[in-house]
Order: C-alpha cells, then sequence, then structure tokens
C-alpha cells in the first residue's frame, strides 16, 4: 500500500495545453527523448536498487510506461548509437553522461521553462533516474493519468514545482504530492482519485502486472505493460495518448465497436534493452480468451534459404492462423465474413481454403541480392521476363497453389517452378528458384541473421533485412549527414515471434550494428 506522506497546495500546468505543463515530466518520462535528433538515446540498465515506479501508482491501471535511465553510464550511448542518428553535440553530452543538462537546455531553448530556473541550481539537486506514466480506467470518458518522478531531495524538488506552479497561474492546473522517493503529479480534479486510487493498491503488488514482469525477466531502460481488457473500456483518444506515450499495445484496441471490446482479453509486456552491437524491444503477451493461436512444430522454409538472402518474411503454421482468425471474425461479424466469402467465390476463389493453401504449413517469402539492380534493368522496350531475385516457399498441397495460379489467369511462362518433396517454389528466375529451393548456404546458419533473429530456431513469424544489402541504394539518398553516418552503422533488422501457447507468446525486434 502507498503512502502518502505530503501534499503541497500548488499546481502546474498540463502538458500541450498550457505550454510549460508537468514540464518535471518532460525532464523524467521525456530523459530518454532527444529533442535535437528526435530519437530515443538510452543506456545499459543495471538494474539499480531502491523503489520503481510502480510502486506508488495505482495497481489499476490500464496501462504504464516506465524509463529509468543512469546517467553515469552514458559512455554506453557510443555502443549503440548507429541507430540513433544524433547530431555530434547530442552524441558528445549523452557520453559525457550529461542527458538532464541537454533535455533540459532544449527546453529552455524552445521557452518550456521558467526563465528564472536554473538547472544546477534549481534541478540537478533532486531530480532522480526514473519516471513512469500510468492511465487508469475511471468509469468516466476521460481516465485518470498520473505520473511518478523519482527525486532525491523531496523538499527541493516541492520547491521547485511550487514555482513552477506560480508561474504557471492562470493555465490549465496540476497538482502533486511527495510519495517516499516519488513526487506523484496529476491533473488537479483527478490528484485527489489518483491518490486515492494509490492507497486501494500499487501496481507493483498488483498479482497479474508482477507476474507478467517477472516472465518478461530485463526490464531494460524502459518497459511498458498493458491490460488488454481495461485499456479496451477507455475512449480512443484516451488510447492514442496511451499510445504516444510508449504503450503500444493499446493502439490494438483503438476504434473497436462495442462488440469487439467485449471479447478483448489478455496482457501485454515489453522492454527496451541494449546491448554493445544492439538494440531490441523484447515483449509477452498472453491471456487473450477469444483466439487461440495455433501451435505445434513446422519445417521453418525460412531457415533454409540461400545465406545471402537479402529479406525474408516468413509464417509457420499459416492454415491455421488462418482458420483461428476466420472463426474468430466469424463469431464477431458473421455478415462480414459472409460478404467477404460471396466477393471471392464470384471471382473463383473458395474462403478460407485458398488462402490456408497459400500459406500452408510452412510458407517464406525470399528476396535475394541484387533485387534494386535487376528491377533497374527492367525495361519497357523489351519482353524479357525481368530476372528479379523473388521467390515464394511453401510447405503445402502444391497442387492447390498450381491449381489457383491456373485460376487466376496467371500465364505459366511468368511463374518458374519446382516441386521438392511436398514443398513449392515459385519465382520469376529459375535460376533464383533453383538456389532457393537447392542452397549452397543455409540462411538459418548466417551470424548476421540469428544474430538479428531472436528464437530463429523456434520462431513462428519471422522478418529479416540485411541492411547492407541495401546500403548503396538509399544511403545516398539521405541528405542529412548525421542520420546517413548513422545508417550506415546499421547492419541488420530482424523481427520474430515465437507462440509458446494456445494464448502465450513472445516477440522481439531487433537491429544489430556492424561490427
Amino acid at each position: 500500500m502507498s503512502t502518502v506522506v505530503e501534499q503541497p497546495g500548488g499546481d502546474v500546468t498540463e502538458p500541450g495545453r498550457g505550454g510549460r505543463g508537468l514540464l518535471m515530466v518532460g525532464l523524467g518520462v521525456g530523459a530518454a527523448v532527444l529533442i535535437g535528433g528526435g530519437a530515443y538515446a538510452a543506456v545499459q540498465f543495471l538494474g539499480t536498487d531502491g523503489a520503481q515506479p510502480d510502486s506508488v501508482l495505482p495497481a489499476s491501471a490500464a496501462a504504464y510506461v516506465r524509463v529509468d535511465v543512469d546517467p553515469s553510464l552514458g559512455t554506453k550511448v557510443a555502443a549503440v548509437r548507429f541507430f540513433q542518428g544524433l547530431d555530434p553535440e547530442a552524441q558528445a553530452r549523452l557520453e559525457s553522461g550529461e542527458w538532464r543538462e541537454y533535455v533540459w537546455e532544449k527546453l529552455a531553448q524552445d521557452g518550456d521553462v521558467p526563465g528564472d530556473l536554473d538547472y544546477e541550481s534549481d534541478i540537478e539537486p533532486w531530480l532522480g533516474d526514473r519516471a513512469g506514466v500510468a492511465i487508469v480506467p475511471n468509469g468516466e470518458e476521460e481516465p485518470l493519468v498520473a505520473v511518478a518522478l523519482q527525486v532525491s531531495d523531496g523538499e527541493a524538488a516541492l520547491a521547485t514545482l511550487d514555482r513552477v506552479r506560480a508561474d504557471s497561474a492562470g493555465e490549465d492546473q496540476f497538482d502533486y504530492y511527495l510519495d517516499g522517493n516519488y513526487v506523484v503529479l496529476a491533473r488537479t480534479e483527478q490528484l485527489d482519485l489518483v491518490r486515492a486510487a494509490a492507497e486501494q493498491g500499487t501496481l507493483d503488488d498488483h498479482d497479474a502486472y508482477a507476474q507478467d514482469m517477472a516472465d518478461l525477466g530485463d526490464a531494460g531502460v524502459a518497459s511498458f505493460w498493458v491490460d488488454m481488457e481495461r485499456a479496451a473500456g477507455l475512449e480512443d483518444a484516451a488510447l492514442r495518448g496511451a499510445a504516444a506515450l510508449g504503450a503500444p499495445g493499446t493502439a490494438m484496441t483503438e476504434g473497436l465497436t462495442d462488440e469487439h471490446r467485449a471479447i478483448v482479453s489478455g496482457r501485454t509486456a515489453g522492454a527496451l534493452r541494449l546491448s554493445p552491437d544492439a538494440i531490441e524491444i523484447h515483449g509477452i503477451a498472453h491471456g487473450n480468451e477469444a483466439f487461440a493461436m495455433p501451435t505445434g512444430d513446422s519445417s521453418q522454409l525460412v531457415l533454409d534459404l540461400p545465406a545471402d538472402t537479402a529479406a525474408a518474411l516468413s509464417l509457420e503454421n499459416g492454415a491455421d492462423w488462418v482458420q483461428s482468425v476466420w472463426d474468430l471474425t466469424s463469431g464477431i461479424d458473421a455478415d462480414l465474413v459472409q460478404g467477404v466469402t460471396d466477393d471471392a467465390a464470384e471471382r473463383g476463389f473458395t474462403l478460407p481454403d485458398d488462402l490456408q493453401a497459400v500459406l500452408g504449413d510452412s510458407m517464406t517469402i525470399a528476396v535475394g541480392p541484387g533485387l534494386v539492380d535487376a528491377i533497374q534493368e527492367m525495361s519497357g522496350e523489351t519482353l524479357a521476363l525481368p530476372q528479379l531475385p523473388v521467390a515464394y516457399r511453401a510447405e503445402t498441397d502444391t497442387a492447390a497453389v498450381q491449381s489457383l495460379l491456373t485460376d487466376a489467369g496467371v500465364p505459366s511462362l511468368l511463374v518458374r517452378q519446382r516441386t521438392d518433396e511436398g514443398v513449392l517454389t515459385l519465382g520469376v528466375s529459375q535460376g533464383y528458384v533453383d538456389s532457393v529451393a537447392s542452397p549452397e548456404g543455409r540462411l538459418g546458419d548466417d551470424a548476421r541473421f540469428t544474430g538479428a533473429v531472436a528464437d530463429a530456431d523456434e520462431a513462428d513469424q519471422v522478418l529479416f533485412v540485411d541492411a547492407n544489402a541495401f546500403e548503396e541504394d538509399y544511403l545516398a539518398e539521405i541528405e542529412d549527414e548525421d542520420a546517413r553516418t548513422a545508417l550506415e552503422r546499421l547492419a541488420a533488422v530482424g523481427w520474430s515471434t515465437v507462440v509458446t501457447g494456445a494464448d502465450e507468446s513472445r516477440f522481439t525486434l531487433r537491429l544489430i550494428a556492424d561490427e
């Protein structure tokens, strides 16, 4: 249970509505937002001791976002700045651990801080490393929004906030109170409700949240948690606000009808993590009772693509995914499903059967090196088929897919194909089709692929892009020198999803740097 120890009688201004609103929130939650580069920068999280923001925010939250940055680790930023596109000044300040000063100076340049506040004397003595934001359903159209900002000297923090309050008199107001090593801020009319909700229980003692964060593991420099059922009850405007703060799961419930919202369940959690050669967003999702995700082993054809594959997309158990989505959608809107079915039938296709055949038990799409050159060599003056290094490969009912091509009127001369023990490979270049079906080296053994794609050997969904394979084609088009230099450090991008149960999965987005 969270205990309120002090509540000053002052207010601060709501961001976006008053100009200086939640200035201290901007310093905390925005600590990793570098205005100059317009990108996120952070440093390696060491799991420092002490209470987290979740210890003072309500357990009834629908969404929670946390930032935890230790400025003493600023030099670690150099290890991952390849993806940042920061200007030299930003890099220098980060490497010296001066992220607080940098953000303050940017706010001051924009006129968003009182002119009589001095960073060294008024801010630095009390500003902590952590901040959290909770969005709490309140049975009203507008939910409660509470911010917890870590402070090392509560009295000094309150004195500064009082000065900000006085300077923003007459604007939309916020209020605040001190709870342990955190200042909790909310709109004036919401503060008592936030405090009362926290007194009923804090997020760190909420069993579901605690279990989710334990399952997530390392919470990294930033993390988020969303209760999808609670989020589904929020108005769309609140959901957009939550997504903007860094809780991406909330965007999934925006625009849903009442029927859709009624079946939304489950929770998702994620963390931004950094290592010397990579940045990743890792997350877990589970508890969605309305949708059963397919499970089971498959061939994972993506692993057997050529080692020099420039980009790949794959899906395991695709036919089962189609059936699950079809069943769910039919239960929500039978008329919509019937309309889609009838429309497809008029065009000679049978749904969902034909789509299941296309995706099969294991499906992958591969792009080989030299795609851009091949496209540039295409000419409308020749009737020659383009030799594009692109191929579709699936373990499926090969005869059914071939029949679909015929029914769709695709000329046999346009599509090159081969069948190998129940696996169909299609493309426009016979040479590339053959190389995909019988590669000299496997993508699954390539270090760049396995470095970018987490859990590649068991992933149910994979997206992989070898950035170096396209570097010569896109870098010259980037005019900003700093952004171009940063992108030169990017080696590859990978996404993977691993289904661990009918209602459980984990996902990872990873960017890796050149050696």
